[in-house]
């Protein structure tokens, strides 16, 4: 099966949502990744050995399917049409769309082991050492929320920059553009400044911008939480201790799921 990172932010408009009944329940979900490599198609794999792990604890009268969206505009047509009770997204997706959408974290993802992320703004080593310097375009596959990263990376409305925040699949690429002066710099977040210190070109790069700790990708319910949802995040957060979900988690590039992180309420764009 394709590895799906959740390393892990729906519509323009209000609807309503309904509270989930408390038999014979569809706990349908959606992972949300604007920018992660592969097709819904490839995930899907995945997508269905996670409905069925969370099936089989929920016990009977609960059914569950879950799709996969790296595509921002799919994602939020399916928001429109069919929305699901819950879900796993990016932290952008939640900071841009929590006034559009009643989300709640009851969990949050733990890529790498680890429950915070930090993203840095890499240029190539001769460019100017301040990003307010900078011209051209930033690329980052964290970028496609483009407001909520202005604000999480630079502390102001993406109007305001002095360059453009470009939403990309491909950071390596992108690195390799950057160095030829195709790209003004790239956004990466934890572990693809990681996984950079390891190749030649990390040294053609600096850093010249690095974030304070951010939350992970949470996962959330839409709606008023119930009981059923409270069921549900407790299984999410037992799976770091159950033996049959191991490759589950392999699959999800996650070290299982944790408490809901308590900075991100504090990211929702609007909301003071």
């Amino acid at each position: 099966m394709k590895r799906i990172s959740v390393s892990l932010l729906f519509a323009i408009s209000l609807f309503a949502w309904s509270s989930p009944a408390l038999t014979g329940e569809a706990l349908d979900f959606a992972v949300i990744q604007p920018g992660q490599p592969g097709t819904s198609q490839e995930a899907q794999p995945v997508m269905d050995s996670l409905a069925r792990y969370v099936e089989e604890k929920m016990g009977k009268g609960i059914t569950v399917k879950g799709r996969y969206f790296n595509d921002l505009d799919q994602a939020l047509d399916f928001m429109r049409n069919t929305p699901p009770k819950w879900g796993i997204v990016r932290l952008g997706f939640y900071a841009q769309f929590s006034r559009s959408f009643p989300i709640m974290a009851l969990a949050s993802t733990r890529p790498g082991g680890s429950g915070k992320d930090v993203w840095r703004l890499a240029v190539n080593h001769e460019a100017p050492g301040e990003w307010r310097a900078l011209r051209g375009n930033v690329l980052g596959n964290m970028l496609f929320e483009t407001d909520a990263a202005a604000c999480i990376l630079f502390g102001c409305q993406a109007a305001q920059l002095p360059f453009k925040l470009k939403g990309t699949s491909s950071p390596l690429r992108s690195l390799r553009m950057m160095i030829r002066g195709k790209a003004a710099g790239v956004v990466l977040d934890r572990m693809q400044y990681e996984a950079l210190k390891a190749l030649p070109l990390a040294k053609k790069i600096k850093i010249i911008l690095t974030s304070g700790e951010l939350p992970t990708s949470p996962m959330v319910c839409f709606g008023r939480p119930d009981e059923r949802m409270e069921r549900l995040a407790v299984i999410l957060k037992g799976m770091r201790r159950d033996p049959d979900a191991d490759a589950l988690l392999g699959l999800l590039q996650t070290d299982g799921f944790g408490p809901p992180d308590s900075d991100l309420p504090g990211f929702r764009l609007g909301v003071k």
